[in-house]
């Protein structure tokens, strides 16, 4: 086509050379434009390069401030923190974070946190940076932990380094310790309850020492101690009288020793709730089950019930000598259980329902106990629990909003569920990924009894997990508790509710919330909600609820440890309402128990990971070592991906420019 256009062309102001260059223009833009006709592909490389991250984690507790290095630690920290980011920012991606009680990113620490969780950090670390090119991991730590696991166990099966630089002092000086003290939490009116205390005694041989226990200014215990030896541990049994109920507080005393380096841990307080009797807590279930083990376990955990486990062909017992009852997947199919069921209607015991597969669903629903299940045909989903953050009946701590929001799924009745206008649910159902509101575990309140249910079956997964999560079943266990201690006691029948905590922990905020109801049982939101808290000094705090839907929520953070008592009230229009109450902040002291630091735990630490240990004033050591190491390198990621060479636009733009030179230079020779 380009030589037929350029042979006929007759110009006369065209040069031979201009003729052949045009032709040979238009020859290369009509090969492409038809070449690009056959929609050819081209193969496209990218090429990623991810910079591996350096992970540098500061032990922010107590404990670090304490030995030689505080000094380092308050001046030198900071500068050693920014040359570790400006040498190796440029090659690495280095992050800070500081851990203690929680972890947090930062470059700064203020050394307050009052436990050391060295395995939390290196959980998060393996969480956070899961399938991340992790290079190294820089842990700067006196050794001591007291709370979570071993950290060496964290890291047997790590992929990366961990390199540990050693802050503290590990001589033993000469200390006096009350290193633990085992108590209930609860105990009965005229009772004697057990007290263990556990004392450590550090480079004292041949020293003397006088424990002490009072309680309202008076001495109920005293033992004289003789130290023999320049290690060793005492432990005290002793037995203590309940009396007057309420929350009473004991006082332990260790009397101090010439030289001794420190006199906080001297000193140790417990509380114990005094109550006038023990619930008793009965479960009858339809058939075996894995929940019944797991239920009478959670109830034992608290001192407060005693729980009796039997099938409902054995249940022979007096109904009316039990607070509540634990129904298991009752009433039945097999077992309409009409005699238990109407007895516990007429002397208005309140019931906690477990829901499942074996239960006679028409029948449950006569029993109007507020959660009706309409068009149930036997069939069952696997529901998964979805914490409703607005639960206003009791406190939701925030280790239950952790083991809530990774529970394994309960199989539940299908059904459509309707509740009354007092029921509450504390969970809803999530469905594969589908949140719906439909209640999994609720409470309900009718005229002259609660009921509460959990529908589903599998709650022993439920306490399986909090073992596997935590090491231990306790937030299991108080989510039980916390549900028959409510169902348990006396129906509250006035317009004005308030709900706490009986103990908040030192470092955790203290919560209440509240709610106010109108005549017609209605709840109302619209008067203001005060609470004064008086400290045992007589310090007093004043506050005020805030609203959240329709319930009244106060955090006001964390106090001081100590005994408190505390009055709420308001005025809805009709007078003052008032309730009152008390409640403990317990002290945290661990990290005075143990102010030696383990080097040798940090040590090994690094020689399992293949890391180094390094003292404070080798951190530019730790530096260059990182640098030189082959196994910190970046990682490229190539991605191959085919695509039309029509879309390439380099290639529209050479075929506009070789029109555009084609076109000027006729135009600039005369030629149309």
């Amino acid at each position: 086509m380009a030589a037929i256009l350029y042979y006929r062309n007759s110009s006369s102001g065209f040069s031979r050379p201009l003729i052949i260059s045009l032709a040979i223009l238009r020859f290369i833009t009509y090969s492409l434009i038809f070449f690009l006709v056959l929609s050819p592909l081209v193969r496209v490389i990218s090429r990623d390069i991810e910079k591996p991250s350096i992970v540098v984690g500061v032990d922010n507790s107590t404990s670090m401030i304490r030995g030689k290095d505080s000094v380092f630690l308050s001046t030198r920290l900071p500068a050693a923190l920014k040359k570790i980011q400006s040498d190796l920012g440029k090659q690495y991606d280095v992050k800070f974070f500081v851990f203690g009680q929680n972890v947090l990113e930062s470059d700064s620490a203020d050394f307050l946190d009052g436990k050391t969780d060295i395995s939390s950090f290196l959980s998060f670390t393996n969480s956070r940076y899961f399938n991340r090119n992790l290079g190294a991991v820089v842990l700067m730590s006196d050794g001591i932990y007291n709370s979570g696991e071993n950290p060496l166990y964290q890291v047997r099966n790590s992929t990366y380094p961990v390199l540990t630089v050693k802050f503290g002092d590990t001589t033993v000086n000469r200390d006096l310790i009350i290193s633990k003290v085992n108590h209930n939490r609860y105990a009965f009116k005229g009772n004697q309850f057990p007290v263990e205390i556990v004392v450590h005694a550090r480079e004292a041989g041949g020293e003397s020492t006088r424990l002490s226990v009072t309680s309202e200014g008076k001495e109920i215990f005293t033992r004289q101690i003789n130290v023999s030896s320049g290690n060793q541990v005492f432990t005290i049994p002793l037995f203590i009288e309940a009396g007057e109920s309420g929350l009473k507080k004991f006082r332990v005393l260790l009397e101090g020793i010439p030289g001794e380096i420190s006199l906080e841990n001297n000193v140790r307080e417990i509380f114990v709730e005094v109550k006038e009797m023990r619930q008793k807590v009965v479960i009858v279930a339809n058939s075996p089950h894995p929940d019944l083990a797991s239920l009478k376990r959670a109830l034992e955990y608290s001192n407060n019930f005693e729980a009796e486990l039997f099938l409902i062909d054995n249940f022979t017992a007096n109904i009316a000598d039990y607070s509540l009852f634990v129904l298991h997947q009752l009433p039945s199919a097999s077992n309409q259980s009409s005699r238990l069921l109407d007895e516990l209607v007429r002397l208005k015991i309140p019931v906690l329902f477990i829901i499942g597969s074996q239960n006679d669903i028409p029948r449950f629903n006569r029993m109007q106990t507020g959660l009706t299940l309409i068009g149930h045909n036997n069939a069952v989903n696997e529901a998964l629990p979805v914490l409703n953050s607005n639960f206003p009946l009791f406190i939701i701590s925030e280790q239950m909003e952790k083991l809530f929001a990774d529970l394994p799924p309960l199989v539940s009745p299908f059904a459509n569920y309707q509740i009354s206008n007092a029921t509450y649910p504390i969970a809803h159902q999530k469905i594969g990924q589908l949140r719906t509101d439909l209640p999994l575990v609720a409470y309900s309140q009718t005229a002259d009894v609660r009921y509460g249910f959990i529908a589903g079956e599998g709650i022993w997964k439920w306490r399986m997990h909090d073992y596997a999560s935590n090491g231990n079943h306790n937030t299991f266990d108080d989510f039980i508790v916390k549900s028959v201690q409510y169902l348990s006691q006396q129906t509250e029948k006035g317009n004005f509710r308030v709900f706490w905590n009986n103990y908040y922990a030192e470092n955790d905020p203290v919560e209440f919330s509240a709610r106010l109801f109108n005549d017609s049982e209605e709840p109302i939101t619209g008067p203001e909600v005060r609470l004064l808290i008086t400290s045992e000094e007589g310090k007093e705090f004043n506050y005020s609820f805030s609203i959240k839907d329709e319930t009244y929520y106060l955090q006001i953070g964390s106090l001081p440890a100590g005994l408190y008592s505390f009055r709420a009230e308001t005025d809805p229009g009709t007078g003052v309402l008032v309730k009152t109450g008390n409640f403990v902040v317990t002290s945290l002291i661990l990290e005075d128990i143990n102010s030696v630091a383990d080097h040798r735990l940090l040590e090994a630490i690094a020689s399992e990971t293949g890391g180094t240990s390094y003292f404070s004033d080798g951190i530019d050591e730790m530096i260059e070592n990182i640098r030189n190491r082959d196994d910190i390198k970046p990682v490229v990621y190539s991605k191959k991906r085919y695509t039309d060479l029509v879309d390439f636009y380099p290639l529209l733009i050479l075929l506009i420019l070789m029109m555009s030179v084609e076109w000027f230079l006729r135009k600039y020779s005369g030629s149309y």
